[in-house]
C-alpha cells in the first residue's frame, strides 16, 4: 500500500512538472510572438491553451482522489495541498499566456510604443522565477523558494516602469492609445506570472517548513 502511494505521489509530481513546462513555453512563445507580430504563433498559443486546462482539470481529478483513498499525513498530505494550489497556479499562468497571444491578435501588425522594450528582460526575468519555483518544488528547497520571493520585486518595478513610460509616450504621441494599452496589458500578464510564481515558492516554504507566509514573508524575515 505504501508503494502504491508513493507512485501515486510520484506520478502527481511528473504531472506537475509537465503542466509547469508546457505553461512557461507558452509564456516565452506568446512574447515571442508579440515581438515577431506573430499572430499565426499566437492563434496557436491560444489553442494549445485548452490543452492546459484539461491537464490542470486531469492533475486535480488525481490529487483529490489520492486524498480520498489514501488519507496521506503530515509533509506528504502538505505536498497534495501545495500541488493541488500549485496546479491551479499554473493553469493560470496558462491563462496569462494565451492572454497575450490575444493581444498579438487584436494589434494585428501594429507597432508597438518604445516602452514595450522593457517587456522583454521583464518575460525573461518572470519565466526564471517560475521555473525556478517549480525547481523549488521539487525538491523541496526553500532558500530557492525565498530567492523567487526577492525576484518578484524586480518584476514589480519593470511593470511600474513600463506604466510610466508608456504614459509619458502616449502624451507626446497622440493616436497611440490602443498600442500603449496592449504594452500595459502585456506587462500586467507578466506582473501576475511573478506573483503566481510566488504563490508556488510559498507554498514551498509551507510544504516542507510546515509555515503558512502568505501576505507576511517581508515581517518573517525582519525578524
Amino acid at each position: 500500500m505504501k508503494e502504491k502511494f508513493q507512485k501515486l505521489l510520484e506520478d502527481i509530481k511528473k504531472d506537475l512538472i509537465f503542466l509547469a513546462n508546457e505553461v512557461e513555453h507558452n509564456i516565452r512563445q506568446s512574447i515571442k510572438a508579440l515581438k515577431n507580430k506573430d499572430m499565426i504563433l499566437a492563434q496557436q498559443i491560444i489553442e494549445r491553451d485548452n490543452e492546459i486546462d484539461r491537464k490542470e482539470v486531469e492533475i486535480e481529478d488525481k490529487i483529490l482522489t489520492l486524498l480520498a483513498l489514501q488519507q496521506p499525513v503530515a509533509i506528504d498530505l502538505r505536498f497534495i495541498v501545495s500541488g493541488l494550489k500549485m496546479n491551479n497556479d499554473l493553469e493560470r499562468i496558462g491563462d496569462h499566456a494565451a492572454n497575450i497571444a490575444k493581444v498579438v491578435i487584436h494589434l494585428n501588425g501594429k507597432a508597438l510604443p518604445s516602452s514595450a522594450k522593457e517587456i522583454y528582460p521583464m518575460s525573461d526575468l518572470a519565466c526564471k522565477m517560475l521555473h525556478d519555483a517549480v525547481s523549488a518544488f521539487i525538491h523541496r528547497d526553500t532558500e530557492l523558494a525565498r530567492q523567487v520571493f526577492e525576484a518578484d520585486n524586480e518584476v514589480d518595478s519593470y511593470y511600474e516602469k513600463i506604466i510610466v513610460n508608456t504614459v509619458k509616450e502616449l502624451n507626446d504621441k497622440a493616436g497611440k492609445l490602443e498600442e500603449g494599452f496592449a504594452v500595459a496589458r502585456v506587462s500586467r500578464f507578466l506582473e501576475r506570472v511573478g506573483d503566481l510564481a510566488t504563490n508556488i515558492g510559498e507554498d514551498v516554504v509551507f510544504m516542507k517548513e510546515a509555515k503558512i507566509i502568505r501576505h507576511s514573508f517581508h515581517e518573517e524575515d525582519e525578524e
